[in-house]
């Protein structure tokens, strides 16, 4: 079976309780996206995060509903709204365009502190630039609006669309996208929570001013940025430690400005440690990390990780739920060293 997660609309008053308690049971029953081991991709040295590919079938799922049935020979691209050339394209014609093959870490904005509803993988696909400059967007315009097949609804600022990163993926992992990940296309914005990146991508509307999409109406976020955040693998809360040594590991992910640095706390946060980034070959592709803790003294310790962005940012300390900007602070463990 499948694993997959959903954003559930209750949080922001979306669905009534009666409805959240069936999908609630559902979703239990379909089982949580695999989580990382970072220590496992080690021999692999500087190109691990790139190896770390997860597979089509253990990569988490996000939708607002069931996942529609797209014809390939219908599906259409259009391109309108306040432009000088409208564009139509249809699926041969997407393939037919200069290709481009990125590796992209997708984060779900209602992926917890410590979940695993993120997923890395190789999309191949054609750069979004290209296509809005032969639309020929026009003075007024400063707003793009994207719609999808099965009636989501998401937004950015035109300048944002316009950054060279952004591209329409129509293959992942070297297969045609699954059904449930946007087959026939699906857009991506980098830097971006999954949120505002549309699956079973139709149309982009340049307007002139913002619109809310469909989330945005439930009280979700309309910028979806992902700041800088580090996280723990292969350790849980309440482990206990033995050994002369003990190597921590972990993941870092942000935006656009990528990550500088991942700091470890052994004293709830009074002091920090430099952990070694061995692995960050890209801001749209997530960082492992790695530290080791010498000759630990038997005790209680809060250990917590933290990420320094590009800008020099430092994550926040305090943890905040998903809802409504998705989960950030510094992740604490308890552990005991014995």
């Amino acid at each position: 079976m499948k694993r997959r997660t959903l954003i559930i609309g209750a949080v922001a008053g979306g669905i009534g309780l009666a409805e959240y308690t069936a999908v609630s049971h559902w979703l239990k029953k379909l089982g949580e996206p695999r989580a990382l081991s970072v220590k496992s991709y080690e021999k692999y040295g500087e190109q691990a995060a790139l190896v770390a590919i997860t597979p089509n079938d253990e990569f988490y799922v996000t939708s607002k509903g069931l996942t529609p049935r797209v014809d390939r020979d219908r599906w259409q691209l259009r391109i309108d709204g306040l432009v000088s050339s409208p564009l139509s394209l249809g699926y041969r014609d997407l393939l037919a365009l200069s290709p481009v093959e990125k590796q992209l870490t997708l984060e779900c904005i209602s992926n917890p502190i410590g979940g695993n509803a993120l997923g890395n993988a190789k999309w191949t696909g054609t750069p979004l630039l290209p296509l809005l400059e032969r639309a020929g967007p026009s003075k007024e315009a400063s707003y793009a609006i994207f719609y999808a097949a099965d009636g989501f609804t998401t937004g950015h600022p035109l300048s944002r669309l316009l950054n060279k990163e952004n591209f329409i993926a129509y293959r992942m992992n070297g297969q045609d996208l699954p059904s449930d990940h946007g087959y026939p296309a699906r857009l991506f914005i980098p830097g971006k929570f999954g949120m505002k990146q549309p699956k079973w991508f139709t149309r982009i509307e340049l307007a002139s001013k913002p619109s809310l999409g469909y989330w945005e109406k439930h009280g979700w976020s309309d910028t979806c940025e992902r700041w800088a955040h580090a996280r723990f693998t292969d350790l849980t809360e309440g482990a206990k430690i033995r050994g002369e040594s003990f190597e921590l590991a972990g993941y870092a992910l942000g935006n656009l400005d990528g990550i500088r640095a991942v700091e470890i706390s052994f004293d709830d946060g009074a002091t920090w440690k430099p952990a070694t980034l061995f692995s960050n070959p890209s801001p749209i592709v997530w960082t492992f990390w790695k530290h080791m803790w010498l000759r630990p003294k038997p005790g209680n310790y809060m250990i917590r990780v933290r990420a320094i962005d590009g800008k020099g940012r430092i994550e926040d300390r305090d943890p905040k739920g998903i809802y409504p900007d998705g989960a950030t602070g510094q992740q604490a463990l308890q552990v005991t060293v014995v």
